[in-house]
């Protein structure tokens, strides 16, 4: 076959395989994301030595270009009014603390298995936020998502994802320095800001006036025809400040996810999120699948260890730490326990760091695997860790910890 049979060959193994295990995993109601992965792995290299995948170098290429689509879309969902009326300070002091317990047991556990530095800094990462996606998914199912406990897990989720976006695109930065003083670091910390205040106080007189002169067709025009234009513009700006972020030395996720907060203040936000809601989908379905891919499972003996590790460490970590911040920040013990097994799991943009280590090759190999395996087991643990929750009596505990009413 040709390069463009094969591609095109490429793609109806990719979809078919996807559609049919993903339809499985929806019928017996489990996250669409194990079946992207598990789908990965069924059309790898390293299950059947089949060779299946002709050309892998351009399923590559598109599951780069659906991480960037990805946190466009999360972009989108973070106008900058939305960011000052979700209870910064509060959510803030919760995802600080479960953050920094994160990194500290992520170092604690690379220096006891003689990690590199760089493994433990990638884990820390990968580690720093929770699954958006799977959390809702599971309380919206149990009718849980106007409970006090859904609306705190929603605040620190945006804060998390905030958080991990500036976190990737500093040690981005730092990794790819030969060496790092502390002046260096100070001028890679002062880049970041300066490129988000920059983009921010431009891009906030500008692109939200593009963006709705393009959205209000002309007399005689068709819509479908103009929702065709607004998308590809929006896409289009994403991309350019992704490569313009990248022009200067930071991580191209950046810029995609900027161009998402800059448009998320358009009156027209509302209509991009509807027409790139399939695209996000699509391109999101490659990148998962694309991660599955890469997870050697010939290596299964030599991560299992650290996946069974990093599993138990992020569970202590994200319940504790979450937990104790809820209740530091006035909560009652009950809300507490809910928000902190609410939020024991790894969300997708672990794969996201996970990737760039390895493309960055500054991970030893059973990073990857062991964060994607951690991602998949701790997805399908999330419902039974929120009904646990739920049936937690407080009732008996002592009356310092129980605390008062929650607030609302």
């Amino acid at each position: 076959m040709d390069f463009t049979t094969e591609v095109i060959f490429d793609f109806a193994v990719i979809m078919t395989v996807a559609g049919v295990v993903t339809y499985i995993f929806h019928k017996i109601k489990q996250p669409l994301i194990l079946g992207y992965l598990i789908a990965g792995i069924i059309i790898g290299p390293y299950l059947l030595p089949l060779n299946i995948i002709r050309q892998p170098g351009v399923e590559s290429a598109f599951a780069e270009l659906g991480v960037l689509v990805l946190l466009f879309a999360i972009g989108l969902e973070f106008p900058l009014s939305k960011l000052l009326k979700i209870g910064l300070k509060t959510y803030a002091v919760i995802s600080v603390i479960e953050i920094a317990l994160m990194f500290a047991l992520s170092f604690l556990v690379g220096y006891l298995m003689h990690w590199s530095p760089t493994d433990s800094l990638f884990l820390s990462a990968a580690l720093a936020s929770s699954s958006t996606v799977v959390i809702a998914k599971v309380l919206t199912d149990m009718k849980k998502l106007k409970d006090v406990s859904a609306t705190v897990m929603m605040g620190v989720l945006v804060v998390e994802d905030l958080a991990v976006v500036l976190i990737l695109s500093l040690i981005t930065s730092i990794v790819g320095a030969d060496s790092l003083s502390a002046l260096d670091l100070t001028w890679t910390v002062g880049k970041i800001v300066l490129f988000i205040v920059g983009v921010l106080a431009i891009g906030l007189f500008t692109i939200p006036r593009i963006i709705d002169r393009i959205n209000h067709p002309e007399e005689g025009e068709f819509q479908a025809e103009h929702d065709e234009v607004l998308v590809l513009v929006a896409l289009g700006f994403a991309l350019g400040l992704s490569i313009l972020a990248h022009f200067i030395g930071l991580s191209m996720a950046i810029g995609a996810f900027l161009m998402g907060v800059l448009i998320a203040n358009s009156k027209s936000a509302g209509r991009i999120v509807y027409l790139s809601h399939r695209i996000k989908e699509l391109f999101g379905a490659l990148f998962f699948v694309s991660i599955g891919m890469h997870i050697d499972i010939t290596l299964f003996g030599e991560f299992i260890i650290p996946t069974i590790v990093v599993i138990v460490i992020m569970l202590f970590g994200k319940v504790i730490g979450c937990s104790a911040g809820t209740r530091l920040m006035g909560y009652d013990l009950s809300t507490s326990l809910k928000v902190g097994f609410g939020m024991g799991q790894i969300g997708e943009f672990a794969l996201i760091v996970a990737k760039v280590g390895q493309d960055l090759g500054v991970v030893s190999s059973f990073l990857f695997p062991t964060v994607g395996v951690a991602v998949a087991v701790t997805a399908f643990l999330t419902p039974y860790l929120i009904k646990a929750s739920y049936r937690i009596d407080t009732s008996r505990w002592p009356a310092w910890l129980r605390g008062r009413p929650s607030k609302v």
